[in-house]
């Protein structure tokens, strides 16, 4: 059963926004690509294409029928189009241009006439006078579920996905597992992740030596609530907590980029030539003794430690036990000056007799009587 497509887009030859050229095609893959163009020219061009199905768009772009729906639902969190689906079918797609999708209050939109009657183009009027993309909010990431036997070995006939299976082999170094099978089905299926993608996550799990399907889902989760789609974004991405940004990251339990004003105060602590273990050190250090993840504290340890020539573990170890030390001696100091300062320690003690006793008390007697 075909479907009909309609769009908001203006009909005639297939014409493709600059802003979806821009903001769009570039960050997705190459299957996604040819599926959405496909798309365009059915719905500017109905006499061309036909009637369009999930089925006859595995045929004629020679994909699996699980590859169309996944495509349809990524451009679908995109916002480039919204399905209309009856259970598990899709009964319509309607294409969204992307002026359309980021409605602000302040836009009106009027039409520049090309003087072809076919063409018409949005002018977006605001008050900057220029139009910007929407910025995107952390994407909804899907949950998982169980994938059925037949449900993975239909999959597992793609040839891109028989590719990116052998890739994920070698990089465990061992035949690919259930669990990891579930989980390669939900990075194709649910978040629509590239066979490259899924490649270079397995690549850089395997090199960090954590190959563990929690460990990397993680990453695949925290990647697609990002909207990270391409190999280059997801490099990117990695950069932020590889090096000296990541042992301090860890350290401090922080789990976001650093901001540009938190990566100054990191490039800073060069100047000192200590290793990520010796910083990582400091860093604890902060977190017990003041309870907080403060950078600048975190600077104020590792600057004493240079200007003690700290370099090592053990010279940091040795300097603890030295200034543990030196902070006893001075309290003990501190004590002795209090006592010696004590008022009554200036007295020069007196011992007496018992005559003494009875000399005073003779004394005091012939006062109270008025007696010399």
């Amino acid at each position: 059963m075909g479907f009909m497509i309609t769009t908001d887009g203006t009909p005639g030859t297939t014409q493709v926004p600059n802003e979806i050229l821009l903001h769009y095609i570039l960050r997705a893959n190459g299957e996604n690509v040819k599926i959405y163009l496909y798309l365009l020219m059915a719905s500017q061009n109905p006499g061309i294409t036909g009637q369009v199905s999930v089925e006859t768009l595995a045929d004629r772009l020679d994909l699996t029928e699980r590859d169309i729906v996944r495509s349809l639902h990524y451009w679908e969190r995109e916002g480039l189009l919204s399905l209309i689906e009856d259970g598990d079918r899709i009964n319509g797609i309607s294409l969204h241009n992307p002026d359309m999708i980021s409605s602000a209050p302040d836009t009106t939109h009027t039409f520049i006439e090309t003087g072809a009657p076919h063409l018409r183009v949005l002018n977006t009027e605001r008050d900057t006078g220029f139009s910007e993309p929407p910025v995107k909010a952390s994407a909804k990431v899907p949950e998982r579920i169980e994938y059925t036997p037949m449900q993975i070995e239909a999959l597992s006939k793609d040839v891109e996905m028989a590719r990116t299976l052998s890739h994920i082999e070698q990089a465990l170094g061992s035949p690919i597992t259930p669990a990891h099978m579930q989980l390669v089905m939900y990075l194709i299926c649910d978040l629509s992740f590239s066979g490259d993608l899924i490649c270079y996550l397995y690549d850089m799990a395997s090199e960090r030596k954590k190959t563990g399907v929690r460990y990397i889902e993680s990453i695949a989760i925290s990647w697609a609530s990002k909207g990270i789609q391409t190999v280059v974004d997801a490099r990117a991405e990695a950069a932020d907590f590889s090096g000296k940004y990541r042992p301090v990251a860890k350290a401090l339990g922080i789990h976001r980029d650093f901001a540009p004003a938190e990566k100054e105060i990191i490039d800073s602590w060069d100047a000192y030539g200590f290793s990520d273990e010796v910083i990582t050190e400091a860093c604890k250090k902060t977190v017990l003794q003041s309870g907080d993840t403060n950078l600048n504290y975190v600077s104020k340890i590792l600057s004493g430690w240079h200007d003690k020539g700290v370099k090592t573990l053990e010279d940091i170890a040795r300097a603890d036990e030295a200034f543990h030390k030196s902070k006893k001696t001075r309290i003990a100091t501190a004590q002795k000056k209090r006592l010696n300062n004590n008022a009554f320690q200036n007295f020069k003690g007196r011992d007496y007799t018992d005559e003494d006793y009875e000399d005073m008390e003779l004394q005091f007697l012939q006062k109270r009587k008025g007696t010399p």
